[in-house]
């Protein structure tokens, strides 16, 4: 039995999932641009052979940490088949040496995989998600997809439906929006962010995602509602395939549930022009339990959630990622401590 780490263009790795597995859009060409827009270059591409047999793709893109280089494989490896616990370490050793001999400064890479292991790593800076909702798009057809969701699904899409619909808002592709009035779309997450406590990126970061991948594989869209946009999801697609990456609403948004009545008229949408499904990207698992929150909201739409691949850290330089690890541990302890003194000197105050 022999195993080969063969590197690929981004045709060459469509080729090779077409017809056997959907290739996720950050595993595509497609993606590429956005993250040159953004200033970064993409590692490589790769097959995976075992016994002249292709079984997994990966594509992988540079990203730092404090100025410490790493890789980055979202969605990525695609199994199109063999993924046993064996064959998904022979890959790793693989691409561990192949990153090695290619970059001596890479750290770390940071892909998925299905089964735990040693030589894996729980992330150093973020989250990840193994298990998600997937909204069967049912073709467009409303009574289908009705039928196919829990009865709390169906309740909440005519729910929202009515809301909406009686409140006189109304869901708008906001897909063709220009910068300046992208302004709009970033202040609706800037206030969710505000009201929720969690950071965002800078508006250059959504901006630039739609704008490299839109229309084929992005689309924005929005409820507006007494003339402002009160919410909005920002979908990527490819080969039959959504997910919904990013999303907001604003409080007046509430009052006509824009939020869910978005999420139902957006699969909806999609399910007319082909797409099979819409990821609704991670609930809480036992691995992630800080999801349980949001996993609430989305598990109404699907009658079971669906396993995925999380996402783990895969060391290159143990010792540099070590070094890493504690630098990162050191720094969130400090914030901690900074945060409880504040709070303390504010009850003395």
């Amino acid at each position: 039995m022999t195993f080969e780490l063969i590197r690929i263009s981004a045709e060459e790795m469509r080729v090779k999932a077409a017809g056997v597995k959907p290739l996720p859009v950050e595993q595509s060409g497609a993606w590429d641009d956005f993250e040159t827009r953004v200033g970064r270059r993409v590692f490589g591409r790769y097959e995976f052979v075992k016994s002249g047999r292709t079984i997994a793709l990966i594509a992988l893109t540079e990203h730092d940490i404090r100025g410490v280089k790493f890789l980055w494989a979202k969605k990525g490896p695609v199994w199109l088949r063999s993924q046993s616990p064996d064959n998904e370490a022979a890959f790793r050793e693989a691409l561990v040496s192949e990153v090695r001999k290619r970059d001596p400064k890479v750290a770390f890479v940071r892909l998925h995989a299905r089964y735990s292991a040693p030589d894996l790593k729980e992330l150093i800076n973020t989250m990840s998600y193994d298990r998600t909702v997937l909204i069967d798009t049912c073709g467009g057809d409303m009574d289908k997809m009705l039928a196919a969701m829990p009865k709390e699904g169906r309740r909440s899409m005519r729910r929202s439906f009515k809301r909406a619909q009686e409140g006189g808002a109304q869901a708008v592709d906001l897909t063709d929006i220009d910068r300046e009035a992208f302004n709009e779309i970033y202040a609706v997450i800037a206030e969710t962010a505000n009201r929720n406590g969690f950071s965002i990126h800078p508006i250059s970061v959504y901006w630039n995602m739609l704008d490299a991948l839109r229309p084929n594989h992005a689309r924005l869209y929005g409820v507006r509602y007494e003339g402002a946009i009160v919410a909005w999801v920002m979908i990527v697609m490819n080969d039959g395939e959504a997910a919904a990456y990013y999303g907001a609403h604003s409080s007046a948004g509430r009052q006509v549930l824009a939020s869910e009545y978005l999420d139902c008229w957006t699969t909806l949408e999609l399910g007319k022009e082909g797409i099979v499904s819409l990821d609704l990207m991670g609930v809480d698992s036992t691995r992630f339990p800080e999801l349980y929150e949001l996993g609430i909201y989305k598990r109404r739409f699907a009658a079971a959630a669906t396993e995925v691949d999380g996402a783990w850290d895969l060391p290159v330089h143990p010792v540099l990622y070590d070094g890493l690890r504690i630098a990162k541990q050191g720094k969130r302890a400090y914030t901690g401590a900074r945060a409880l003194g504040e709070k303390l000197l504010n009850k003395v105050r």
